[in-house]
C-alpha cells in the first residue's frame, strides 16, 4: 500500500491512499489529464513504464517521486495491515495502536473521481489567482472592478462607476 502526495505550487498538498499498482496509474493519469495533457498512444507506454519505476523507487528506498508536468506525486509505502489513518486521533504505526480498524478511526482517503474534480477546480483557481484573478468567484484579471481593481468577493460600496455606464 501507498501513500500517494499529490503537490503543486498553487494548491496544498493533497494525499491519498493506492493499496494497488493500478489505482497509483488512475492517479498519475488524472494528474495529467487533470493539466490538460492527457497520456495517449506511445505516451501512454512510457507513463506505465515510469508508474512503475515510481513504485519501484517507493519499495525500494521508501519514497518515490515522479514530475508530472506542474504536478509532483510523492509515493511513500505504508504498511498494508493497517486499514485506516489512526485511532482516536492517534498515529496507529508509531503508537502500536490496534492492527485493525475498531469503529474508532479515520479511513484511508481513496482518490476517486470527485477528488479528480476537486483537484482539477482548485488547480483552476490557483491559475486564475496567478494571473491576477480570483479563484473564489472565477473572475479573470480583466474582469475585475474598473474602479478598485477587486473581485466580486468583495463589497464595492466606495467603487462609482463612470459616467455613462448603467448597472
Amino acid at each position: 500500500m501507498y501513500l500517494v502526495t499529490i503537490e503543486h505550487p498553487g494548491i496544498e498538498d493533497r494525499t491519498y491512499f493506492a493499496d494497488r499498482p493500478g489505482e497509483l496509474r488512475n492517479i498519475v493519469w488524472a494528474c495529467a489529464r487533470i493539466q490538460g495533457k492527457p497520456i495517449t498512444g506511445a505516451t501512454d507506454r512510457e507513463m506505465i513504464h515510469e508508474v512503475g519505476a515510481l513504485r519501484m523507487q517507493a519499495d525500494i528506498g521508501g519514497e518515490g517521486t515522479l514530475k508530472i508536468h506542474d504536478i509532483t506525486v510523492k509515493v511513500t509505502e505504508v504498511d498494508p495491515d493497517f486499514t485506516c489513518e489512526g485511532h482516536d486521533g492517534e498515529d496507529a504505526v508509531l503508537l502500536g495502536g490496534p492492527k485493525f480498524c475498531d469503529g474508532r478511526c479515520k479511513p484511508r482517503t481513496r482518490f476517486t473521481q470527485d477528488a479528480a474534480v476537486a483537484l482539477a477546480g482548485a488547480l483552476d483557481d490557483a491559475d486564475l489567482e496567478a494571473e491576477g484573478g480570483c479563484g473564489s468567484c472565477g473572475l479573470e484579471a480583466h474582469q475585475m472592478c474598473a474602479a478598485c481593481g477587486r473581485c466580486n468577493c468583495h463589497t464595492h460600496k466606495t467603487c462609482e462607476r463612470p459616467t455613462g455606464e448603467r448597472g
